[in-house]
């Protein structure tokens, strides 16, 4: 899940929808804001900067 060269950012259901613009940078510079389909206590990176993102937790249910 982590790696030194690319740690990932832990993140937590109240911080869904996931989407990356680019953390490194300001908002004004950034690339294009993707919206990432991250699972329940999984991983996932962005394909425009290889930021790595992983959900801490369980996505709650929202339909029945």
């Amino acid at each position: 899940m982590n790696t030194r060269e690319n740690p990932a950012i832990e993140i937590t259901p109240d911080a869904l929808p996931l989407h990356c613009s680019g953390p490194q940078h300001e908002t004004w510079n950034g690339h294009p804001r993707v919206f990432l389909p991250i699972q329940s206590n999984g991983d996932i990176e962005c394909p425009y900067c290889g930021t790595r993102y992983y959900l801490k937790g369980d996505i709650p249910h929202h339909h029945y």
